[in-house]
C-alpha cells in the first residue's frame, strides 16, 4: 500500500520515541529498598534481675531520597539507669542467709594514747557502711555482720562456707533485686595486732571502686575477733 512521504516520516518519529521511552524505563534507578523486619531496641535496659519485656517488631524505613532530612534513630542500647532505692535485704541461698540491711556509721575508739575510727556493726542484720554504694550502682556496697554474737548473721561466712561462683542477692526498698556473683574469698586476714601496712591492705577492700560489687566483711575465728574474712561479689549484667 502506497504511503505519502509525510506519513512515512510521522511513523518513523513515533517509532523512535517509543524505543527511547522503553530504554528509559529499563534503565531507571529503583525508588529505594523494600522495608525489612527487624527487632526494635528497647527504650531502656531493665535493672539487673528484672524481667525484660518481649521484643517488638518494627519496619526499617526506606533509604531517604536525595535532599531529604533523615529522622534521628534511637540508640541500639540505652545505658542502665542508676539505682534509686535504698538497700533493704540480703539473700545468699548457698548459706541459707536472708537478713535485713541497715545503715551503720563509725565511732572514735581510744586505745591508750592512740585514737582510731572503727565501723559499727549492726545487731541481727547486715550493716551497710553509710558512705558506700547502693545496690545496682557502680561502686562498692560494703556490708559487715557479726559472726559470734547479736544474731550471728555472718556466722557461716566466717566459717568459710561460701564458694567462688555462689550468688549474692541484694534487694532495695522498691523490691528490685540485684544479682552478684562471688569472685574472691580471702583467707583469714590478721587485724588485731597487725602492722600498719596489713591494716591498710585490709581496709583497701572497703574503699570505693570503679566497678559494681558488694563486699562482705566479718570476723574470724568463732571464739574471738582477731582476723577478718572478706568476700567480694561482682554485679552480674
Amino acid at each position: 500500500m502506497f504511503q505519502s512521504p509525510r506519513a512515512v516520516k510521522q511513523m518513523l518519529v513515533l517509532g523512535l520515541l517509543s524505543v527511547a521511552m522503553l530504554l528509559a524505563a529499563c534503565t531507571a534507578p529503583p525508588s529505594g529498598p523494600l522495608p525489612t523486619a527487624t527487632v526494635a531496641p528497647p527504650d531502656a535496659l531493665p535493672a539487673p534481675g528484672a524481667t525484660q519485656p518481649p521484643a517488638t517488631v518494627a519496619a526499617t524505613p526506606a533509604a531517604p531520597t536525595a535532599g531529604a532530612t533523615a529522622l534521628p534513630t534511637a540508640d541500639a542500647q540505652a545505658p542502665t539507669p542508676p539505682a534509686q532505692g535504698e538497700p533493704d535485704r540480703l539473700v545468699i541461698p548457698a548459706i541459707d542467709l536472708d537478713t535485713a540491711i541497715v545503715d551503720v556509721g563509725w565511732e572514735v575508739v581510744e586505745r591508750g594514747a592512740q585514737r582510731t575510727t572503727e565501723w559499727q556493726t549492726a545487731d541481727n542484720a547486715a550493716g551497710r557502711h553509710i558512705n558506700s554504694a547502693r545496690p545496682g550502682e557502680m561502686g562498692n556496697v560494703v556490708l559487715s555482720g557479726h559472726h559470734n554474737t547479736k544474731g550471728e548473721v555472718f556466722r557461716r561466712i566466717s566459717d568459710q562456707e561460701l564458694a567462688l561462683g555462689d550468688m549474692v542477692y541484694l534487694y532495695d526498698d522498691q523490691g528490685r533485686r540485684f544479682d552478684y556473683q562471688v569472685t574472691e574469698i580471702t583467707e583469714p586476714l590478721l587485724e588485731v595486732g597487725a602492722s600498719e601496712a596489713q591494716r591498710l591492705a585490709n581496709a583497701g577492700y572497703i574503699q570505693p571502686t570503679s566497678d559494681a560489687r558488694v563486699t562482705l566483711v566479718t570476723c574470724w575465728p568463732y571464739w574471738t575477733n582477731t582476723h577478718r574474712i572478706i568476700v567480694v561479689a561482682e554485679l552480674v549484667q
